[in-house]
């Protein structure tokens, strides 16, 4: 069954929220850390909209994960 937006926006927002707080960061430090606006992590985190490929990979460089592995950490969400 194809995944709605809806779908992969929310399995998004919940990876990279959840690597957020284990980092132990805020989203302000986070926002500090990538160069991404606060506001754009708090839509992105809500799963208000899908981020772009490049505000995941500027997200995922600051978290200090490869980003191909959040995606793995999404499409593993996707399949529960």
């Amino acid at each position: 069954m194809p995944v709605t937006p809806e779908q992969f926006s929310q399995a998004l927002a919940t990876v990279f929220k959840e690597a957020r707080e284990k980092k132990g960061l805020s989203q302000k430090k986070l926002a500090e850390l990538s160069g991404v606006g606060r506001t754009g992590i708090v839509t992105m985190e809500s799963g208000q909209r899908a981020p772009s490929a490049l505000l995941c990979k500027m997200l995922a460089d600051a978290l200090g994960i490869p980003l191909a592995k959040l995606m793995a950490q999404v499409e593993k969400r996707l399949e529960e």
